[in-house]
């Protein structure tokens, strides 16, 4: 069960920093086409999300496949980007004013990519006890 919850701890942690790296650059690169911050937050995440999740399975591999319903996947991905995107955005406005497109965009990936991972160990962590069940 160790080297379960290894590979589950390295694929989280390889999440988050891809989720906040991911959005950071989607920042800075969407800036110059959207001018509302909030959507460039939310599309950002959007982006952080997509990104962390293919790194999920490239670290993941053939070891063990996280559960990921492809119905509720495509509702969670959307939630955990609208709400990472606005969460995001609210904290880089109360640490500076105005943010820069960097740290909005790194902020929303970052909460979202929290998001979506939580999300993704929870149904693994059901899945295999439906399995031992």
């Amino acid at each position: 069960m160790s080297r379960i919850s290894g590979l589950a701890s390295a694929s989280v942690l390889g999440m988050v920093v891809v989720g906040a790296f991911g959005g950071a650059l989607a920042g800075l690169i969407l800036a110059s086409v959207l001018t509302s911050q909030v959507w460039l937050a939310i599309v950002a995440a959007f982006v952080a999300v997509v990104i962390a999740l293919v790194v999920q399975g490239l670290i993941l591999g053939a070891h063990l496949q996280f559960f990921f319903p492809p119905a509720l996947g495509v509702a969670h991905v959307i939630v955990a980007s609208f709400i990472g995107g606005l969460a995001g955005h609210e904290l880089a406005v109360d640490l500076t004013e105005p943010p820069p497109s960097a740290l909005i965009g790194g902020l929303a990936g970052l909460l979202a990519a929290v998001l979506i991972s939580s999300y993704v160990v929870t149904m693994t962590f059901l899945k295999t006890q439906q399995v031992r069940d």
